[in-house]
């Protein structure tokens, strides 16, 4: 994957997750719901999903960084 798609992923991933805190949905469970998902068959926990796994928890700790700045 080029890398300016991995960025524009990454800048996607944090915009869906703030737009989901402006909604009043709890992101903390709706991370830890979709990082539950990925894992849900442990024999298919690959390089891959570890690094989903990855992703999701530091766009959800960049959005809690991001509003403890503001």
């Amino acid at each position: 994957m080029s890398e300016n798609r991995e960025l524009a992923l990454t800048v996607a991933l944090e915009a869906v997750l703030s737009a989901a805190r402006t909604l009043h949905v709890d992101v903390d469970e709706l991370c830890e719901t979709a990082i539950n998902t990925l894992l849900l068959v442990p024999s298919s926990v690959s390089p891959i999903v570890a690094q989903a796994v990855s992703e999701i928890e530091t766009a959800s700790d960049a959005l809690d960084y991001g509003e403890g700045g503001a």
